[in-house]
């Protein structure tokens, strides 16, 4: 097994982290070994050596990559809603979720790994809001004039109750809605909304109780 005739580097390593990202969503990281990636991409191992320097580098690399994502996305919704970002909450929460479930796999991968491996915690650096990436987007809020980056303070407080009132509700409904709704024959779309309702009715509530202080 080889590389594919007139397939770039850049082509194999993308191959690669995808079907890496797929066996780990499946199997776990520790489930999932460098030749069974390599199976399933159909090269050598050899291959996937040139490229990362071993499992761990191919699951850090998805998780910077995802990020490097959720700043591009988040820096977009500032651009195309600056001036009227309160007013199209529903709308950037419905391309919130959107963005969450076409990354699915890697939010799961994440969620997995935080709670089986003792020495990984990739959910914590996914959100962890004094990391460069989440400051990079505060600043594009503030440059944008996005005053809903102001509902929350920036220190441990703020970072609490963003993390378990915001970030794990939304990573739950993107990982177990559909299962939620098959189980107990509940209608997505409807199940979306009340999601939605809920998720914006409290983030409104935590603004306005900014703005009164």
């Amino acid at each position: 097994m080889s590389r594919r005739g007139g397939e770039t580097a850049g082509t194999t390593r993308r191959r690669i982290l995808r079907e890496a990202e797929k066996l780990f969503a499946v199997k776990g990281f520790e489930g999932s070994g460098i030749e069974e990636i390599a199976g399933k991409v159909g090269i050598r191992k050899s291959v996937i050596y040139y490229h990362f320097k071993n499992k761990e580098q191919i699951l850090q690399t998805m998780l910077e990559e995802f990020v490097a994502r959720g700043v591009a996305f988040k820096k977009s919704l500032f651009e195309r809603y600056a001036g009227c970002f309160t007013e199209k909450l529903d709308s950037i929460m419905e391309e919130m979720i959107g963005f969450m479930e076409e990354n699915r796999r890697i939010v799961t991968i994440a969620l997995m790994e935080s709670i089986k491996n003792p020495r990984q915690d990739p959910i914590l650096e996914l959100f962890d809001f004094r990391s460069p990436a989440a400051l990079d987007v505060v600043a594009s809020a503030e440059a944008h004039h996005i005053e809903t980056v102001r509902a929350f303070d920036r220190g441990l407080e703020g970072m609490h109750e963003t993390f378990f009132m915001l970030s794990l509700p939304l990573i739950g409904y993107t990982l177990f809605s559909h299962k939620w709704c098959e189980r107990y024959g509940c209608d997505r779309d409807k199940s979306r909304r009340a999601f939605v309702d809920g998720f914006l009715w409290y983030f409104r509530e935590r603004l306005m109780t900014r703005r009164s202080t």
